[in-house]
């Protein structure tokens, strides 16, 4: 069994989002039967967190049974869109004091002033917001009018000014592509700029809205004037990962995600990858589940998902924020600047990464990964 997972990539609701967009995940993915119904693109569906609801229930033992098993000081908790349920904020204030950090993703549509001024008080919130364009044309696979893109960019925009440590999640596309460097140049004039992740449109669909040959070379002007919008840009080496993806036709380098995070849903259902969700791997909520748990990082898929290079079509096909995990597994970052992210950079966080990439050196024969920046 793997000894600790730094994350617990929580997905609540996922068939359950106020936006459609186009190129939805889950309504692409073959996991459950809900998803192959595409729910997603249907009108959404409240739910309420709170004492004996079955969320209220739900919620609270799928996390307590992660977190014991493994020590996960990580949450991050995503949708569908969260804030589509009422008394969320009663479950990720709980839990922004059990983690270190707690993540939450959003498209920032139902997200008010009162909530980031909350966020603030706990201190150890990221929040990572889905925007592709701050321009309509750019926007217009996740939104369908332009009247709900201003609606949207207005709330983004209270967000980013919130002083809140903001990441902000651009998948690039044939429409978004284009306006690429605009769109770090709007991010950039902003006084605490968020921390921009351009990655590609990812999933089985993924082809009707794929950047063109000749859109590539859009993301190369980005890295070319690297400099111009560093404040806003993870890591240059991430850009030249991007890249590579791009001109090699897909992924050919390692994945490690699976090594640190695991992701779960909101009914119990755990899955190996929160990138892409292969398997059912059994349910938290069944009398077996520390059964299921045991079988982290041994079965065969574990291994066929931590291959030298990426045996599975959907891997080849994926690239996302997550990659910085494994960029610094495969050193092509440092500690220093994979930790320069306030999801990683606290103590405990920066230590387990630390040591897992040392026991992965060790096991593969390679010298030990430096102790960056002091840390022993």
């Amino acid at each position: 069994m793997i000894d600790g997972l730094i994350g617990n990539d929580l997905v609540v609701n996922e068939d359950s989002c106020n936006l459609s967009c186009t190129y939805c995940l889950t309504g692409q993915s073959n996991l459950k039967q809900s998803h192959s119904a595409q729910l997603i693109f249907g009108p959404p569906v409240r739910d309420r967190y709170g004492e004996g609801t079955p969320l209220g229930r739900r919620l609270p033992v799928i996390d307590k049974r992660i977190d014991d098993t493994f020590r996960v000081p990580l949450l991050k908790v995503t949708g569908g869109e969260v804030f589509l349920v009422a008394g969320v904020m009663d479950f990720l204030r709980e839990q922004a004091a059990e983690h270190e950090v707690l993540v939450v993703q959003t498209n920032g549509v139902l997200v008010r002033d009162e909530h980031l001024a909350e966020f603030a008080e706990w201190g150890n919130v990221v929040v990572q917001v889905s925007l592709d364009s701050h321009l309509f044309q750019g926007n217009s696979y996740r939104v369908h009018s332009e009247s709900l893109h201003e609606k949207v960019v207005r709330r983004i925009e209270a967000i980013i000014d919130s002083g809140l440590e903001v990441e902000i999640y651009g998948v690039l596309n044939d429409r978004s592509v284009t306006e690429l460097e605009e769109f770090a140049a709007w991010l950039g004039d902003r006084s605490k700029p968020p921390i921009l992740f351009p990655f590609p449109v990812r999933g089985p669909d993924s082809e009707g809205f794929a950047i063109r040959p000749d859109q590539v070379k859009h993301i190369e002007a980005l890295a070319a004037n690297y400099d111009r919008y560093a404040s806003v840009l993870p890591p240059r080496a991430y850009l030249d990962r991007l890249l590579s993806f791009y001109r090699e036709g897909g992924r050919t380098f390692r994945c490690h995600l699976p090594r640190m995070v695991i992701s779960t849903f909101s009914d119990g259902v755990v899955t190996p990858c929160p990138n892409i969700w292969f398997s059912n791997m059994g349910n938290l909520l069944n009398d077996d589940w520390q059964d299921t748990l045991s079988r982290v990082g041994k079965t065969g898929l574990y291994q066929a998902l931590l291959a030298p290079r990426p045996r599975l079509n959907a891997c080849r096909g994926c690239f996302t924020p997550w990659d910085t995990l494994s960029m610094y597994f495969d050193d092509e970052i440092t500690l220093d600047e994979l930790c320069a992210a306030p999801t990683y950079s606290p103590p405990r966080i920066r230590q387990m990464i630390l040591e897992r990439k040392q026991q992965y050196d060790r096991e593969r024969g390679a010298p030990a990964a430096p102790l960056a920046g002091g840390m022993a």
